[in-house]
């Protein structure tokens, strides 16, 4: 029987990065984390691509060589080794998104790293709209972590319900979602009812913004600022103690299952078949999660916008 820490402090970034300033970003994540530690953070959470600043969405004349020329590989990339490092010294779990590079193709990542400096989980966006030579992520998983279930998603991920369901009948307890903008009120309090339907909190890096939302859909703490650290607890014994020893719901005993979970055992997957059938001709990513030429052709208008933007 495990024995899970139920309380965790979260320390959560707010931060923009610059695009393609690896060191300058890392060197501010860094201090930020500092900071976050000394105000007793377990665990600390940066947004959506810190490392290099979005280049890949922010620049519209970024080719895919220069990208290359800064994506990090697993686990040997230069700031893959200085976030280990990060970790290891502070004894902390550390959280931040990065540019990945794997067999040639790159993809929106964030990484989750142990106090002990070991990688605990990697995760690809899996919706990348309107972000030029990614290549969308092919796993939404649940990590089992001392204090809970965690799992992971990215910034326009969260515009898909059936991403959250399913990290929710996997039986997640802390989806942590990283952003790089769109973290207005109105996107906040959409998520809350994301953390109703799957009994989990949810945390938010925005560049701009954080927010923590409970299992309940409550917002306990929301706050726009760009340059901050917001330290939050998570108490997961209060809302979720009954469920951390207990079977994962889809399970054939539910006599441990708590009645906010007992709805993922009440499913009829004989009836859910249209919602694993393409969308058609108007689907943005294909059967196999590739880009379709209506995703290709957003992302040209996409950059044509950043364009005009910089005139």
């Amino acid at each position: 029987m495990r024995n899970p820490v139920y309380r965790l402090n979260v320390g959560i970034i707010t931060m923009e990065a610059d695009p393609w300033e690896l060191e300058k970003n890392f060197e501010r994540l860094e201090k930020y984390t500092r900071e976050a530690v000394n105000r007793r953070a377990d665990l600390v959470i940066a947004p959506e691509a810190i490392l290099d600043g979005y280049a890949y969405g922010a620049d519209p004349e970024a080719e895919f060589k220069e990208l290359v020329s800064i994506a990090q590989k697993i686990p040997d990339g230069q700031y893959m080794q200085k976030g280990s490092k990060l970790a290891k010294e502070l004894k902390i779990y550390f959280i931040f998104g990065f540019l990945q590079i794997s067999n040639n193709k790159l993809y929106n990542s964030v990484v989750m790293f142990d106090p002990e400096g070991e990688i605990v989980s990697i995760y690809s966006k899996v919706h990348p709209k309107n972000e030029s030579f990614i290549t969308p992520g092919e796993e939404l998983k649940v990590t089992d972590t001392p204090f809970g279930k965690i799992g992971f998603l990215i910034c326009s991920d969260r515009g898909v319900t059936d991403n959250f369901s399913t990290l929710g009948v996997q039986g997640v307890q802390i989806i942590f979602l990283p952003m790089d903008g769109a973290g207005g009120t109105e996107n906040i309090d959409a998520l809350r009812y994301k953390a109703m339907d799957n009994h989990c909190w949810i945390v938010v890096a925005n560049t701009w913004s954080c927010a923590l939302i409970s299992p309940q859909g409550e917002i306990i703490s929301q706050r726009y600022e760009c340059e901050c650290v917001t330290l939050q607890r998570i108490d997961v014994h209060s809302h979720l103690a009954e469920e951390i020893e207990t079977q994962v719901p889809n399970e054939s005993s539910s006599d441990n299952i708590s009645e906010p979970r007992r709805k993922f055992l009440a499913r009829r997957p004989d009836l859910y078949k249209p919602l694993i059938e393409s969308p058609g001709e108007n689907a943005y990513f294909d059967s196999k999660g590739q880009p379709t030429e209506k995703e290709i052709k957003s992302r040209k208008s996409w950059k044509n916008s950043l364009r005009k933007k910089k005139r």
